[in-house]
């Protein structure tokens, strides 16, 4: 899957927790802060929605947490809480396994020998849960609906990289060339390109092509998006919007030996601040709290929850806009990185130095792919920022403040008020920025505002929106930079790459990086591109993480880690008394 997905799903994420969960693909390491970004399309409530919350049964996993748009179709959804549910209706032909690996969920698959082609073999029996067979038809029914000229979902990464799909996306071709079903069972998906990640983008749900069936009419599509029907082990049987979702058992479960041991799921809309409450009263099971030490500290105290820290795949950031002064001199970006204490900002904002660290480069500790050494720190050290913004030809002066050709120092930081980690970093900016001799502006204004003016800007009119923003960003499994902050190419509006930054031997290693198929290749490739990034700093990497999950001891075998959500234990989960 690709980069962009990955950002919204950490938007949504970095907003309501400050920290971000992945999935199984990119679709659910989504890219993505405090509320969710608004999901696209229209969410539909089940006639049978209910003003109160129904009565949990002691055999239902109760949830807690908040930010569900309601949007449930695996090729729709747009932030994390609404997939969880996709996870529970629907099955994907892939998953992730606890190490970050593929393997099959509805289908074993093989590669072709120039890696382009993956040929997907269903295995036997699987059912919707109306019944009906789960065939390669449905497959491509689901693929092609997703380069469906009418599509306005977030999945189009999924497929434009398929042959053919520009021609089906125009219109111009009633034949998606590069799906074909071969039998009932068999489906092939041919790429334009050989790209070790390809295997991301058949992390989706599959949908059944008699249910949500459209022709002509893509509103007939979005009419189902509240009422879900896939092969998974959950059914939905009751959302009321910004208050619970309950979801039941399917006893009929086309995977008999697998059929889920509890009776069903519970989702109620709690606050980040009641959560912890809600937590040790038992009216919830499982919930992400903030990541912070002292929501650890509490959850430790009670006898009835256990913590599960673990660190996340993803990273906050601040990027530079480096086209125009000041920041288009490398030197005044490594100055400001110098000069911002971001080990004090750990200790400020979690409150200990186990929960998070000092980032370096825009891959995670947890992959495979980050380098071993050869990465600056930058320690805070504000001697070596003066001695940068001298060289750099900006001059301290009486007033204390610098200047260049007549211009002062002024830096315009974007900051978003929905979480409390992104005025936590601008504040000390504020205090040890003004030592080195910046006029610090920082303004503050709502998450979407702060996207509007960087990401969702014409690049021509980025100068002029800031010098400075913030964000989380989450990632995918594979390592790939394709679209992601540093790439020129994801330049455009609506791009990741607000920072104007260019390098095209970047470009070529971003290119080589996800063409390689050799990893001991691409271990070398990745520790050469985090090299150049983190001494060029267009965007700086603020801190990796750690994800804070709780659980009530009645639950059994769950067991959510870096790579694999809670939902991915849903067959094994069991409560006991």
């Amino acid at each position: 899957m690709t980069t962009k997905k990955i950002l919204m799903l950490l938007l949504a994420l970095v907003m309501i927790f400050s920290l971000v969960a992945c999935g199984p693909g990119k679709d659910d390491p989504q890219k993505t802060d405090p509320s969710a970004p608004a999901a696209t399309g229209d969410s539909t409530e089940p006639d049978s929605a209910q003003t109160e919350a129904p009565k949990a049964k002691d055999n239902i996993l109760k949830i807690g947490g908040s930010g569900y748009d309601g949007v449930f179709n695996p090729i729709m959804s747009s932030n994390v809480y609404d997939a969880y549910v996709c996870d529970l209706i629907f099955e994907a032909l892939v998953q992730l396994d606890k190490e970050g690996n593929y393997i099959p969920m509805l289908a074993t698959w093989e590669v072709s020998e120039d890696k382009k082609t993956y040929t997907f073999t269903l295995k036997d029996g699987i059912k919707f849960s109306d019944g009906t067979p789960l065939t390669a038809e449905d497959v491509a029914f689901t693929y092609r609906t997703i380069a469906d000229p009418k599509y306005d979902g977030p999945r189009a990464y999924a497929v434009d990289g398929m042959v053919g799909y520009d021609e089906y996306h125009k219109g111009t071709s009633a034949e998606f060339a590069g799906i074909e079903v071969k039998d009932e069972k068999t489906i092939a998906f041919t790429f334009k390109e050989a790209v070790v990640s390809n295997i991301e983008n058949f992390g989706y749900g599959i949908l059944s092509k008699e249910y949500y069936a459209f022709g002509d009419n893509f509103d007939t599509f979005k009419e189902l998006i509240g009422k879900p029907m896939g092969s998974g082990p959950m059914l939905l049987e009751d959302f009321a919007p910004k208050q619970h979702i309950l979801l039941e058992t399917n006893k009929e479960y086309w995977d008999t030996a697998r059929v889920p041991k509890i009776d069903g799921v519970l989702i109620s809309e709690v606050t980040e601040e009641t959560i912890l409450a809600a937590l040790e009263s038992g009216q919830i099971d499982h919930a992400q709290p903030q990541t912070n030490k002292d929501n650890l500290d509490k959850i430790n105290e009670m006898p009835n929850v256990t913590a599960v820290p673990f660190l996340g795949n993803g990273y906050t950031f601040m990027c530079f806009e480096t086209t125009t002064p000041p920041f288009d001199q490398k030197e005044v970006r490594q100055a400001m990185l110098y000069a911002l204490n971001r080990k004090e900002f750990i200790k400020a904002e979690y409150k200990s130095e186990e929960l998070a660290s000092v980032g370096m480069a825009p891959l995670s500790p947890t992959s495979w792919a980050f380098p071993d050494e050869g990465l600056n720190p930058y320690d805070f050290d504000l001697n070596k920022a003066n001695e940068l913004l001298d060289k750099a030809g900006w001059e301290m002066k009486e007033d204390g403040f610098r200047y260049k050709d007549g211009e002062k120092l002024t830096v315009r930081w974007l900051v978003y008020t929905e979480s409390t980690w992104t005025q936590t970093l601008s504040g000390l900016a504020a205090d040890t920025w003004k030592q080195i001799g910046v006029d610090l502006i920082i303004d503050l204004m709502d998450f979407n505002t702060v996207a509007e003016k960087t990401m969702d800007a014409d690049p021509a009119e980025r100068p002029k929106n800031f010098d400075v923003y913030t964000m989380g960003f989450s990632l995918s499994v594979d390592p790939d930079l394709k679209g992601a902050l540093f790439d020129a190419d994801a330049g455009e509006k609506g791009g990741f790459n607000a920072s104007g930054f260019r390098d095209e031997h970047v470009q070529e290693l971003i290119a080589k990086g996800r063409t390689t198929f050799d990893q001991a290749e691409r271990v070398k490739i990745y520790a050469e591109l985090a090299k150049i990034l983190n001494d060029e700093v267009a965007t700086a990497i603020v801190a990796y993480r750690y994800e804070l999950w709780a659980v009530n001891n009645r639950v059994k075998n769950l067991d959510v880690s870096t790579y694999l959500k809670w939902t991915a234990f849903i067959h094994d989960i069991e409560l006991t008394d």
